[in-house]
């Protein structure tokens, strides 16, 4: 299976809990799945949404090192560009890459999360999806499912096609407010049809982790099943 990056279509959309979701069901089809996460900011001392990956999807025998899973780790919770520039220091792609070819050859399958939205800068000369055409990484994007997602939807599919990135397809999610009914059903199907791609389906708001596990079985299995056929 190749490496899977999963973008958002703005920053706390819901995309490291389909990350960790995804790593669950991949795992529960005997997948020897990893995640990884480039650029964390707000938990320099730790990987927060590598954590909680960890636990949604459970502990590995031999896990990575910190170092490649999550290469670079800011203190500042902001765009990768600044938080890195408020300690003086500079996203290189050398060490990305690196980290990249180390975790893809351990897992017959790696998720990488994205940071913000794929048109955040890394540097002030390098956007996230500029280093996304250059490596054509397949994406799965993660959109919210209430009113205002089908801009920020279309934005996103319109930047990753510009650069001629591969796009799987879109996961929506309702995050932490309940969306009005008729309009999440209309964005599910606009999206499907205005912006030429599959909907895996949409996550629901749920208060523990085994409704969430429970709720994304078939949208695993509709991604799964459309990802064995590409």
């Amino acid at each position: 299976m190749k490496s899977i990056f999963i973008a958002g279509t703005d920053t706390g959309v819901g995309k490291t809990m389909v990350s960790a979701l995804l790593l669950n069901f991949l795992r529960g089809q005997g997948i020897h799945a990893g995640y990884q996460k480039w650029v964390s900011t707000g938990d320099a001392d730790s990987a927060a949404d590598l954590d909680f990956c960890r636990r949604t999807a459970g502990p590995e025998e031999e896990p990575a090192p910190l170092e490649f899973q999550s290469p670079y780790r800011f203190a500042f919770p902001a765009s990768p560009h600044f938080a890195a520039e408020r300690e003086g220091r500079a996203i290189e792609v050398g060490k990305i890459l690196s980290a990249y070819e180390e975790m893809a050859f351990r897992y017959q399958c790696l998720l990488v999360e994205g940071v913000g939205g794929v048109l955040v800068p890394l540097r002030r000369d390098l956007l996230l999806a500029d280093l996304l055409a250059g490596m054509q990484l397949p994406v799965l994007v993660v959109a919210r499912t209430g009113l205002g997602t089908l801009n920020h939807t279309f934005l996103t599919l319109e930047a990753l096609r510009a650069r001629r990135i591969e796009i799987l397809g879109v996961v929506f999610s309702d995050g932490q407010e309940a969306a009005d009914e008729k309009i999440a059903a209309d964005n599910l199907k606009t999206v499907a049809e205005i912006g030429r791609v599959k909907v895996f389906g949409r996550l629901p708001r749920c208060l523990t982790p085994a409704e969430l596990k429970r709720e994304f079985q078939p949208i695993g299995q509709a991604f799964f099943k459309n990802f064995k056929e590409a």
